[in-house]
């Protein structure tokens, strides 16, 4: 009795998780490349049917040819057993494949019928996988090669020369494909192939044409539709990409720039004294740039490129450089300025157990965002402890660490430089600092509290010249985290203004969302941009274009200036500790509250 039935294995083989046919189409782009192919060609061919007197072409084939290596006869019976392959030797996974899964799998995840010709020194060799034949027992083993010419109504269609060595694969019985027609199909990969493959594309290592075809009443053939993948590059460092073109005078730049120095991460593994490098880069737009698409546009996110960049949101993962995914770990959702940054972790297939790289190359499931902090206060360890412990064992979970903490990192101080960026644009525009309504009533507010006879301990230095009074706040606002000139600009106005508040947002270590301090004169409440008020409450507020939204960010920022005046007007030192500790408790509760709202 068989352990696990034919019928029902190759059931759960057909189910193997591909997200769509351009995923599944993925895996022979995979080959091909890996066989180092510099021409691939993606080939759909329609077939007319008709329902309801109405006639419809409906995709009926799809081949995939390249000019690569070839396979002997003995290869491709390899090629095209389950859980086989050539690479599956740990020394030999240095390229794209390894899991000697993805010809049989991907395949029969879209059809019942996947036809293989491959030829070294123009010998063509010949063999096939049947879902139907293997359910019923009839086809028990991989059918032995043999000699067979591809068809010819696919060879006529390419564009590329047929070399002396090649691949072709053809799928029929098409019963699972996710777009029904073959134009339709082929828009949808262009955009997911021309991501995945960006640099074999964009270094000219390798081009991928794909084209569709359809068959006339008289039975001559159409070319509806005829692309080379461009590369989609989600780090906007490219150019001649799929990306909506700039205006001028941009036009043919980058609409990003590299954001400091990649991070590089040596990681060993527990049984492996190599080093095997993990290299994080980040991304940001250029600040001319934004600012002119803000100039055209009501805003720069409604811009063709801004439109764009929405959908490439997130950490790109880079193995043995093809695009695993665009990871969603690390994005703050429900935030528009997302789209104008980039991160890209690029790491060899020797970590991918590191990684949780699955065997179809979809994703990387053990790549997400880890706390080491509370991890270590989970084992009674202090994190520098914790973080030695890992490292000296070669636990795989310390990569995971350092990975997640640099990208916090270098995301909070991108996402502070994108804060400032479009502040000063709107700084420019008027020609002087922006006044926030919020710090004008709450200091007549205050104003009156003062004529009432309440005192601040603020209150005291408004004594002081006015120069003292702006040198002070701009050092205090230094100390926060403005640059020396954004201090200056913001002091010297809110000084000649007369203003009693000045609101920021920055972000900082710390359990609260907000923060109060004082100097010249003046009462600094500071949002914590690192804290999920500021992006699921202000930042959303901030965006939104309506009446309703600005009168409700009004009110929750004199609520927070309401609360820093308490503060202030609080003489007795334990009673204001106490105030410190209930915001930082207040704030710990509020993030989780919010993780647990916003994770679902």
């Amino acid at each position: 009795m068989q352990i696990i039935p034919a019928s029902l294995a190759i059931k759960a083989m057909r189910d193997s998780g591909y997200r769509d046919s351009a995923h599944a189409l993925a895996e022979l782009i995979d080959n091909s490349i890996q066989a180092g192919a510099k021409n691939v060609e993606v080939i759909c061919l329609d077939k007319s049917d008709t329902v309801n007197q109405r006639t419809r072409n409906r995709v009926d084939r799809i081949a995939v040819y390249d000019d690569g290596s070839g396979m002997s006869a003995a290869t491709l019976r390899i090629a095209l057993q389950f859980g086989n392959g050539t690479r599956l030797n740990p020394e030999d996974q240095t390229g794209i494949g390894k899991f000697g899964m993805g010809l049989p799998n991907s395949s029969i995840s879209q059809c019942q019928i996947v036809e293989v010709w491959t030829w070294q020194n123009g010998n063509p060799m010949y063999s096939y996988l049947d879902v139907n034949k293997i359910q019923s027992g009839e086809l028990t083993e991989v059918p032995e090669p043999i000699p067979g010419v591809p068809p010819q109504d696919i060879i006529e269609k390419l564009k590329s020369k047929i070399g002396k060595s090649g691949t072709l694969v053809l799928w029929s019985m098409l019963d699972r494909i996710r777009w029904k027609g073959s134009k339709t199909l082929l828009l949808n990969s262009e955009y997911l192939i021309g991501r995945m493959y960006r640099y074999f594309i964009h270094n000219n290592s390798a081009s991928i044409r794909l084209s569709a075809f359809s068959k006339g009443v008289s039975g001559s053939w159409t070319l509806d539709y005829d692309q080379y993948a461009k590369p989609n590059d989600p780090m906007f460092l490219m150019n001649n990409t799929s990306c909506p073109e700039l205006p001028d005078p941009y036009r043919g730049e980058s609409m990003f720039e590299e954001y400091g120095d990649p991070v590089v991460l040596g990681v060993t593994l527990p049984d492996d004294p190599k080093i095997h490098d993990v290299v994080i880069s980040f991304s940001i737009v250029k600040p001319q740039i934004r600012k002119k698409l803000n100039e055209l546009y009501s805003n720069a996110g409604s811009s063709p490129a801004g439109k764009f960049a929405k959908n490439n949101i997130g950490v790109s993962l880079i193995r043995a450089g093809r695009e695993l995914e665009l990871s969603q770990a690390h994005v703050i959702g429900y935030d528009p300025v997302e789209r104008w940054w980039g991160v890209e972790v690029s790491f060899p297939p020797a970590l991918d157990a590191i990684f949780g790289v699955t065997n179809n190359k979809q994703s990387a499931t053990a790549f997400q965002i880890l706390n080491e902090d509370d991890d270590a206060a989970e084992l009674g360890l202090s994190t520098q402890a914790y973080r030695e412990e890992l490292k000296e064992s070669r636990d795989p979970r310390w990569a995971m660490y350092e990975i997640s903490r640099q990208i916090h990192r270098n995301l909070s101080a991108i996402r502070a430089q994108l804060k400032r960026m479009s502040d000063g644009a709107r700084t420019r525009q008027i020609e002087q600092p922006l006044i926030d309504p919020a710090e004008e009533a709450a200091t007549r507010a205050t104003r009156l509290r003062i004529n009432e006879g309440y005192e601040g301990a603020s209150d005291r230095e408004e004594e002081l010249s006015k120069q003292e009074k702006t040198d002070h706040l701009t050092l205090r606002l230094t100390e926060l985290g403005s640059t020396p000139d954004e201090a200056r600009e913001i002091a010297v106005t809110h000084i000649e203004s007369g203003l009693k508040y000045v609101f920021q947002q920055q972000p900082y270590q710390g359990p609260s969302f907000f923060s109060v301090s004082s100097r010249g004169g003046s009462i600094i409440v500071t949002v914590n941009q690192e804290h999920p008020v500021s992006t699921y409450l202000i930042g959303l507020l901030e965006e939104s274009e309506n009446a309703l939204s600005d009168k409700a960010l009004l009110a929750l920022k004199l609520m927070l200036c309401a609360w820093a005046r308490l503060e202030d007007e609080t003489q007795n030192q334990q009673l204001k500790q106490r105030y410190t500790d209930f915001r930082d408790n207040w704030g710990r509760l509020t993030k989780d509250f919010f993780n647990v709202a916003y994770d679902e």
